[in-house]
């Protein structure tokens, strides 16, 4: 997986962390624990196997019918990288940019199914969990490369 790839790779992360228990109610931003800035936590994530990450922060601005986040990173080429996503969590396969697609589908847990195409025909399906404190965000993920290899990863992101 490219550098940019793999950089990208957790930008949705925090956009799947709405809690649980606001799945049987439509919350209004303010009230939404995933709100805030979020940064990856390096010493408890599991990188796909050959892949470090980089560090990178998200500030999710809105998770409710709308997710709406900017992700703040390193490039593979050493310069900084930010990502915004604002849309529906309709399932929709939208244009990301810079050649990246992407789809978040809303569950009815409250969580959200994050899915990405890199340009380098690698995929990535993701599902994230806010811990109980709300302090912590766990993203579960799949990453399958172009040539149909599979790997796990974990990220963690703190609250900031």
């Amino acid at each position: 997986m490219s550098g940019f790839a793999r950089m990208l790779a957790g930008m949705v992360c925090l956009a799947a962390a709405t809690a649980p228990a606001l799945a049987a109610e439509k919350c209004e931003s303010k009230d939404n624990r995933a709100i805030g800035a979020w940064k990856l936590n390096l010493q408890e994530s599991i990188a796909p196997q050959g892949s470090p990450f980089r560090p990178y922060t998200l500030v999710v601005r809105r998770s409710d019918e709308v997710l709406d986040f900017v992700y703040k990173g390193i490039g593979h080429d050493g310069k900084p990288f930010d990502f915004a996503y604002n849309a529906q969590a309709d399932g929709v396969v939208r244009e990301l940019g810079s050649g990246l697609k992407g789809s978040m589908t809303r569950l009815p847990s409250g969580n959200y199914e994050a899915r990405l195409w890199m340009p380098d025909g690698s995929f990535e399906n993701k599902f994230c969990q806010l811990d109980a404190s709300g302090n912590k965000d766990i993203c579960l993920a799949t990453l399958t490369a172009a040539n149909g290899s599979v790997v796990f990863f974990k990220q963690v992101l703190d609250r900031q």
